[in-house]
């Protein structure tokens, strides 16, 4: 399925939709068809498949017989003037004196030595096929991460924008009553410095938002030109979800859809596999010759058939018989290694998505609603010299604070939930 997933071509196709007032080469994806385009073009993810594609073509070759061995020789180049033995008929023409041999041998694998390794490089397949999911699942964290702060930099340069659009708003009307006369100077001094803040932090915002773009294009092998969006904001229907999720049952999904828990399970069984393959290796190889001499023996035309084998005295593949052994035991270990640290990894996941969940969940649904409002009122009274400037600002200041801690806890509950999918090796929360 994966592999259909990523045989496509470099060129991508997705919907995407332009935004009244952009430029051509600005694209507006949502999440699922920015991570359809990352998914085609990744260039690693490309060159990855191309490891099991490689392991493929081993199995391939293992199948395959040794090819035979062709040999002509005792061939004389010249005819003696006077032969020592009577002449032989020729084979054709004149050639009634002329010597030659052939012999063709084929290599034949005992102890189901080709058998074997086919079943060896089918495990090895197994791994690539493993190896290029732990691959893709790398890559697919990394990239919904740097959604999610796009989302929240988008979200975070939306507030300030509009901040200082209405702190500029108020320099503009308290100019003119400054210079009439009618109000303090300091007030419009305290307001442009404000002003000047909210630019700053403005411009910190950008240069944090086009250094995730930068990854983003690169992950999705966009053009450096080119220039995107999300037309997507954070949603709030994690607030009552999954917080009685079954730390048994995450183990064993993870123990099933992790990839290095399958490569390890996978390494044990090439182990053994390649046991069996060394184990072969001491029994010894047969080759059948077959051989034509004419003229070279008692009889003008010879032909023979033989058998070669090596004799099993010095080396009977002991060394390397071991170091198999050895190499079974080392991936028991390995295998309970990776078991222990998946369930702690998706114990600390769990919890450290359901401390964020409860973050969330202590912000009131509506209070971002009733922080908008009060902020407008607290700005209308101001105005109207309801308030002062320092119970203005000091609200205002309030406001920026918390609408910064709403942000952080959602990309920190996105990104947990992320965090969690990735340690269970499949997405339970969307």
């Amino acid at each position: 399925m994966i592999r259909k997933l990523i045989k496509v071509s470099l060129l991508f196709s997705v919907v995407f939709y332009a935004k009244n007032g952009l430029s051509q080469d600005t694209l507006i994806f949502n999440k699922a068809e920015a991570e359809t385009v990352f998914l085609k073009n990744n260039l690693v993810i490309l060159a990855e498949n191309l490891s099991i594609s490689k392991a493929e073509a081993k199995v391939i070759q293992a199948k395959v017989w040794p090819n035979p061995t062709f040999t002509l020789d005792q061939i004389n180049l010249w005819r003696p003037k006077n032969p020592t033995s009577e002449p032989i008929p020729p084979i054709f023409g004149n050639y009634n004196n002329q010597q030659v041999g052939i012999s063709i041998e084929q290599l034949i694998l005992t102890a189901g030595k080709r058998k074997k390794l086919v079943a060896l490089e089918k495990v090895g397949l197994n791994q690539s096929i493993h190896y290029f999911e732990e691959v893709l699942r790398g890559l697919k964290i990394e990239f919904r991460t740097l959604l999610n702060e796009l989302i929240f930099y988008q979200n975070q340069t939306e507030i300030y924008e509009n901040q200082l659009a209405s702190i500029n708003q108020l320099l503009d009307s308290y100019k003119n009553q400054v210079e009439s006369g009618f109000l303090n100077k300091g007030e419009y001094i305290r307001l442009k410095a404000v002003s000047l803040e909210l630019v700053n932090n403005l411009n910190e915002i950008e240069s944090n938002l086009n250094k995730v773009k930068l990854n983003l294009k690169n992950l999705m092998n966009l053009p450096p030109s080119s220039h995107f969006e999300l037309k997507l904001e954070f949603d709030k229907e994690q607030r009552n979800p999954i917080l009685n999720l079954d730390i048994e049952a995450l183990i064993d999904s993870a123990h099933q859809n992790r990839p290095e828990y399958q490569i390890s399970k996978l390494q044990e069984d090439y182990t053994q596999k390649h046991l069996a393959v060394e184990r072969a290796e001491k029994v010894p190889n047969l080759t059948l010759i077959g051989s034509y001499d004419r003229g070279g023996s008692i009889y003008t035309d010879f032909i023979g058939f033989g058998v070669a084998l090596d004799v099993p005295v010095f080396n009977r593949n002991k060394g390397n018989i071991r170091i198999a052994e050895l190499n079974i035991e080392e991936a028991k270990f390995n295998h309970e290694l990776v078991s222990s640290v998946i369930e702690k990894e998706v114990n600390s996941a769990l919890f450290n998505y359901r401390k964020s969940l409860k973050m969330i969940q202590q912000i009131d649904e509506g209070y971002e609603i009733e922080l908008d409002q009060t902020l407008k009122s607290y700005t209308s009274n101001f105005q109207n010299r309801n308030i002062d400037i320092l119970q203005y600002l000091d609200f205002f200041e309030a406001y920026l604070e918390n609408k910064n801690i709403i942000l952080e806890a959602t990309l920190k509950l996105k990104n947990r939930a992320e965090e969690l999918n990735y340690a269970v090796g499949k997405d339970i929360i969307k």
